[in-house]
């Protein structure tokens, strides 16, 4: 891995269709983003905007590494008999490339490995010992059960398959315990910087765990980890609505052209950085902080060698006004075209001065991030961009 490395890790599936919708904001704020166990059915869902065959790329070019046990990477048959039916089922134009692909890499350093066959799980043995140890938990998770905002509360995943074994005596306890184990183990294994919680209820639910163990010498430690994990998933929410406001701004639906490019690796160093900030610091509120950190960074940049830049520096403009009073003279005399027009615009231009740059025949200078109009507009800074993302941003903030 380098610096400019931000992994993050997604439990995507848990999410449904909405988790898709989202896959192409969270590969382009990713370097890489590690999915579990995904779902190739869900990417035909009506508003994912990443392709089979983009999907695949993307696992092939490093972009999205995956994880999960040996059965759902290898066996068609294990997926298309797995009770999440409407999920789990084999598409070969993708799982099949994924499966090779597995292959490929299963001798490879573990962070180097584009898909990764993880190891048999350990949440069940540790959720019913746990239980045994600790029988109170039963009521706990009794009570949440019962309680009117458990949706709120657990994963929707999570707690259909914990109601699953509600006949079996503690059966769902321990199927909580054993879902949220194995979560946390994943995340651990996958190496990622920091996960990608699209819920309100992710948090909710790390608290929650989080309280089961009130052993007194882990209660400050537990804390600041559910802090941590809860400003986490403030800014994913606070991030996915930056990235559609841009969305907006620039009326660009495809961003497959920003991924890999230095625009992605610009904006994943910016959100690991503030991932970073934000797990040290311990802030006590995170309230727009996307949107105010990107605000500060482009009302400090400057852009030059525009027109308005340069019609700013007053010997520059003299010239350029006399030389285009000749040009216009001559035009009196031989006849105005457009071809003409135009020579005469060039021509009335001290070029050793850098005008060219300055009316935007040359690209303009800019200091401050490019990553917000690639994503937006396909295209660097400029004055005309900067106005329309500046009034997005503001319409944005209400």
């Amino acid at each position: 891995m380098t610096s400019a490395d931000f992994r993050t890790f997604c439990h995507i599936s848990e999410y449904g269709s909405d988790g898709y919708r989202h896959l192409h904001r969270l590969i382009a704020t990713s370097h890489p983003l590690v999915l579990w166990a995904p779902s190739s059915t869900l990417l035909s869902s009506p508003d994912c905007q990443v392709s089979n065959k983009q999907f695949v790329d993307y696992v092939a070019n490093g972009h999205v590494r995956i994880m999960a046990r040996e059965e759902w990477i290898m066996s068609p048959e294990f997926r298309d008999k797995h009770v999440w039916s409407e999920g789990a089922a084999w598409v070969p134009e993708v799982d099949s490339e994924i499966r090779r692909m597995a292959e490929e890499d299963k001798t490879k350093p573990l962070l180097d490995r584009r898909v990764h066959i993880a190891p048999p799980e350990r949440g069940k043995s540790w959720a019913r010992q746990y239980v045994d140890e600790n029988p109170q938990v039963l009521r706990t998770v009794q009570r949440l059960l019962q309680r009117r905002d458990r949706d709120r509360n657990i994963p929707a995943g999570v707690l259909q398959t914990g109601e699953r074994y509600s006949f079996e005596p503690g059966g769902t306890a321990v199927q909580i315990l054993r879902q949220a184990y194995n979560h946390g183990d994943a995340i651990a294994q996958s190496g990622a910087a920091a996960p990608f919680f699209l819920a309100d209820r992710d948090s909710q639910f790390i608290r929650w765990i989080g309280k089961l163990d009130d052993t007194k010498d882990t209660v400050s430690a537990r804390r600041a980890m559910v802090k941590t994990q809860q400003d986490y998933a403030q800014l994913a929410t606070q991030l996915l609505d930056l990235l559609r406001t841009l969305e907006l701004a620039g009326g660009v639906r495809d961003v497959s052209g920003f991924i890999g490019s230095e625009g992605h690796t610009e904006l994943a160093q910016w959100y690991g950085t503030l991932c970073q900030s934000v797990a040290v610091e311990q802030p006590k509120a995170l309230e727009d902080k996307i949107s105010r950190e990107l605000q500060r960074r482009l009302d400090e940049a400057r852009l030059g060698n525009t027109f308005r830049s340069w019609a700013a520096r007053k010997d520059d403009a003299a010239v350029f006004s006399m030389g285009l009073a000749a040009g216009i003279a001559g035009l009196a005399v031989e006849g105005a075209s457009a071809l003409a027009v135009g020579g005469v615009v060039l021509g009335a231009i001290p070029v050793g001065k850098g005008l060219l740059k300055r009316l935007g025949f040359v690209a303009a200078e800019y200091n401050g991030p490019q990553w917000p109009y690639l994503y937006a507009f396909g295209k660097k800074a400029s004055a005309r961009r900067a106005n329309r993302l500046r009034r997005a941003l503001r319409i944005a903030r209400g």
